[in-house]
């Protein structure tokens, strides 16, 4: 059966199931959720907390590495400059040198610092006033130079030291270059060595092979200026050092846009810093091995706590649509005996009315048997016989009405929800006790609200909770003249239905417990304590709800609270 008014919606009859289906995959859902939350944060946090520790352990040894490195580089470059510097002190102290500058030039100092050490490029020696009296070299033409205001000559002589190891510059003679001066004196004169050294191969050694193909090691002085040809990156970026330390300073810098590691040691001839950098993506490998690791163990577990979880979600589902199904059954057997019970009580007004047709239907019956009877001797009136059998057939009628009505309230009913008008449906349980209450003096009022929209309902079930309602009021006036109020109207988007007694009333402990299974305040064996937890349980399932109000001595009020249908709200 459709809803006339909505062609689309679904019978009614699938109202229930469908709604116990939706409830039961909305909980799936949600411990679908919850379960997930609770495995996976746990997993989540412990991968990004041990992926944070060992990134942050990976990190110190790269910086630890490039420390070793560093000043490894260092020593290297310090022992390499302090070579050099030996080896000029040696060739000045000899006899090459005697206090004049040599005839024929520089070819036999040149000759042996270049057997000490290919990197050298020429030899020459100056006066105390800046001028290249002896030269040997391929630049013949610097001889007789005058460097006095070369700022290498300046800083040897305001240094103070006796040596001097200069910033790669161009000079007189135009091409890159950097330069290890000594000052001597010989003979009671000053004089001053220069040698000059070739920074491409000095960058060479500088570089190292052991940095990979990304990686470099340069140096700079204190602007930050490279004194070493360009490695693999670019040559043209400056990298300011820190203040002059023993220690090796490692930091994390962006190189073009990519991350990358870096050192700084200075060095101990000279105002140069050695630089090793490595890319950040070099340096970190085994973090990025780890954390592809970290992440594929991660996704798989989260794929295996899915796929658990959704099972036992699924089965929970399945043992929560059978428990639901043992409830109904077992709210059917509840639902079918309390109606045996209800039945049972309206028995006694039910015999009395039964009564009055059965005796109206003996007498007149005998009194045609009498007519019929040939020792009487009466005679036969038609009329007088037909009214007899028409008084027969009325009692007979009256009394098939109401066994009717007993009977279709006892029979078995299908839970099925359908739009159905209230106020019949009270009338007809009303009418089941009229018998009942004018035998037990008890009156009855209404008082209905007009146009009262439908509910969605199940009439046999709802017929159930009105009776227990009304047998309650009953009982709460054994001994008092009764008055039952039934009240109904459209509050809202509710319909409150109202049956009111002035009974005994409850106390609010009892009030607490009424819908408790079993508990009942009526006298022991008048009660079974089902009625209102029954009636508790069918209102729930169709949505609604039953409020109560009571004073003890003045009586109860128990509104049954109906939800209406969207169908019906603007009707």
């Amino acid at each position: 059966m459709r809803d006339d008014r909505n062609p689309s919606a679904p019978p009614p009859a699938l109202e229930g199931p469908r709604r116990d289906h939706a409830r039961i995959q909305q909980f799936r859902r949600r411990l679908v959720l919850k379960l997930l939350v609770a495995y996976v944060t746990p997993l989540a946090v412990l991968s990004f907390y041990f992926h944070v520790q060992y990134g942050q352990t990976i990190r110190e040894g790269v910086e630890n590495h490039l420390r070793s490195i560093a000043e490894n580089q260092r020593n290297t470059i310090d022992l390499f400059l302090a070579e050099r510097l030996a080896n000029m002190n040696s060739v000045f102290r000899s006899d090459l040198i005697a206090g004049r500058p040599p005839e024929g030039g520089l070819p036999l100092v040149l000759e042996k610092l270049r057997r000490q050490s290919p990197d050298f490029v020429d030899v020459g020696l100056f006066d105390e006033g800046g001028r290249l009296v002896a030269y040997e070299g391929e630049f013949k033409s610097l001889l007789g130079k005058d460097y006095s205001g070369e700022e290498w000559f300046r800083r040897l002589r305001e240094s103070g030291r006796d040596y001097l190891v200069s910033d790669v510059y161009l000079g007189f003679r135009g091409r890159p270059h950097f330069i290890i001066a000594i000052r001597q004196a010989a003979a009671g004169q000053p004089w001053i060595l220069r040698a000059s050294v070739d920074p491409e191969k000095f960058g060479e050694f500088v570089r190292g092979t052991y940095l990979g193909e990304a990686g470099e090691s340069f140096l700079v002085n204190r602007e930050g200026v490279r004194q070493t040809a360009a490695g693999p990156r670019n040559g043209h970026e400056r990298h300011p050092p820190p203040s002059r330390s023993t220690e090796v300073l490692v930091d994390e810098t962006d190189s073009g846009g990519e991350p990358a590691f870096r050192s700084f040691a200075w060095l101990t001839h000279t105002d140069w810093a050695l630089v090793v950098r490595v890319p950040g993506e070099q340096a970190l490998v085994p973090l990025v091995r780890a954390r592809r690791t970290v992440v594929g163990i991660t996704l798989a577990a989260l794929i295996l706590i899915a796929v658990l979880v959704w099972r036992n979600a699924r089965s929970v589902a399945r043992q929560m649509e059978k428990a639901d199904e043992a409830r109904d059954d077992l709210q059917r057997q509840l639902f079918n005996a309390a109606k045996l019970a209800s039945v049972g009580e309206m028995a006694a007004g039910v015999a009395h009315e039964i009564n009055n047709p059965l005796a109206i239907i003996h007498e007149e019956a005998g009194m045609m048997l009498d007519l019929l009877d040939p020792q009487f001797a009466q005679a036969l009136d038609p009329e007088e016989f037909k009214e007899r059998l028409r008084a027969i057939t009325e009692a007979s009628i009256r009394g098939r009405n109401i066994t009717r009505k007993l009977l279709t309230f006892a029979r078995k009913h299908d839970a099925e929800p359908v739009p159905t008008e209230l106020e019949p449906l009270v009338e007809a349980v009303l009418a089941m006790k009229e018998v009942e209450f004018k035998v037990s003096n008890i009156e009855v009022r209404r008082d209905y609200e007009p146009g009262l929209p439908k509910t969605l309902l199940n009439p046999n079930q709802i017929e159930q909770v009105l009776l227990n309602l009304l047998n309650n009021a009953r009982d709460a006036m054994r001994h008092r003249q009764g008055v039952i109020t039934v009240t109904a109207a459209k509050v809202g988007g509710e319909v409150r239905l109202a049956i009111s007694d002035n009974g005994c009333g409850m106390s609010e402990e009892q009030m607490e417990k009424i819908f408790f299974p079993f508990f009942t305040t009526k006298e022991v064996g008048k009660g079974t304590g089902l009625g209102l937890s029954i009636s508790y349980g069918i209102m729930k399932s169709h949505g609604g709800r039953i409020d109560v109000e009571s004073r003890l001595g003045h009586g109860s009020t128990f509104t049954v609270v109906f939800p209406v249908p969207e169908s019906e709200a603007h009707v």
